[in-house]
């Protein structure tokens, strides 16, 4: 908690946008953000400093090779900021779960109740809302993706923007039904399309009009199966 603490501090709350600016043209921004870092560990272990100073020079020297990388990365494929955020912070939250395991051990029991059957529910439920579904709507609409793709649409909108919206809907109806909040679910289906309405009356075209719909319809039962297919597993799972 202590090293997750500080990485948040670090890398969040006192890292200004003038400093992830100009850590990439000067080196010196960069000592000095990991630096912050280094600063924030020694408080956070400040009572027992002697014995986990070896935790806070691996942990930032890991931060400094970590971002180095990332600026090298920044520089090579400067179109991709998201992606490059993720494989950083996935790097860093890797190096404090290795020190933490090295630190405190593993023990059987805690990797037990990660694997729980409930655990492997979630988790299958996730892979199947944000992997598995957007392939089977993919698939289920590649007959009419070639005539439905009206000359201006694809330019007129943000780069995967429809898919990541149909993950983050899915993923909401998910929760909507184990939390039993079904209401929340017709709510969702009006905002869409109340944010869609603008679009279907300028397009003034039928099928345009079909296909948004007909994706809309079959992510919400998609999501709605997965929800209920895991309420109903949930149900059979110590």
């Amino acid at each position: 908690m202590k090293l997750l603490l500080a990485h948040i501090l670090g890398d969040f709350v006192f890292q200004s946008k003038a400093l992830v600016r100009e850590r990439k043209e000067n080196i010196a921004y960069l000592f000095l953000h990991v630096g912050i870092h280094a600063l924030l560990l020694v408080l956070c272990f400040l009572s027992d400093l002697y014995d986990n100073w070896p935790v806070i020079l691996f942990v930032s020297c890991s931060h400094l090779l970590i971002d180095s990388l990332k600026i090298w990365w920044e520089r090579k494929f400067p179109y991709k900021p998201f992606h490059i955020f993720v494989v950083d912070q996935v790097l860093h939250l890797a190096t404090i779960a290795a020190v933490a395991i090295h630190q405190y051990g593993l023990s059987v029991e805690w990797l037990d109740g990660l694997l729980s059957e409930k655990n492997l529910l979630y988790l299958l439920t996730l892979l199947l809302t944000v992997c598995v579904s957007p392939i089977l709507l993919r698939v289920f609409f590649s007959r009419w993706k070639q005539e439905n793709e009206l000359e201006g649409k694809p330019a007129s909108s943000l780069t995967d923007a429809g898919l990541l919206i149909g993950i983050m809907e899915r993923l909401l109806i998910v929760l909507f039904i184990q939390l039993g909040f079904l209401s929340g679910i017709g709510f969702l289906l009006a905002a869409k399309s109340i944010f869609r309405f603008g679009d279907l009356t300028n397009a003034r075209d039928t099928k345009f009009t079909e296909y948004i719909l007909l994706g809309t319809l079959a992510s919400f039962v998609i999501g709605v199966a997965i929800g209920f297919g895991l309420k109903l597993a949930l149900r059979y799972t110590t």
